[in-house]
């Protein structure tokens, strides 16, 4: 029996975007840095486009576009909701004995390394 056609999933997707003149020659003024430096190597316009395109995350993007739009820090950033690091156990809770000697050692006056140089 025949099954309807299904295309093959490729795992990309194509996009068509209307780039300003003026971002395109940013483009283009990069492609011509990197060629000074780069040589033959050097991306070309779509590679970088594309390069600046892929290979983001979420919170990063979000980011940036607040960036872009001047939002103020004040308000919330899209990173500091990401769950932090966490600490193994054994050293998220310090004795207050050993805290307050490693603080009283950071404040006293270092000796010097070579005392004949005095």
């Amino acid at each position: 029996m025949n099954e309807p056609y299904k295309p093959k999933r490729t795992g990309a997707i194509r996009l068509s975007i209307e780039l300003p003149k003026p971002a395109h020659r940013a483009y283009v003024g990069a492609v011509a840095l990197l060629r000074r430096l780069m040589g033959r190597r050097a991306p070309t316009v779509e590679g970088l486009i594309h390069l600046n395109l892929s290979g983001r995350d979420a919170a990063g993007l979000a980011d940036d576009y607040l960036d872009s739009i001047h939002w103020p820090a004040a308000a919330g950033r899209v990173v500091s909701l990401r769950a932090k690091e966490k600490i193994p156990r054994r050293t998220r809770r310090l004795p207050q004995p050993f805290v307050r000697a490693v603080a009283k050692r950071a404040r006293l006056p270092q000796a010097p390394s070579d005392v004949t140089r005095n």
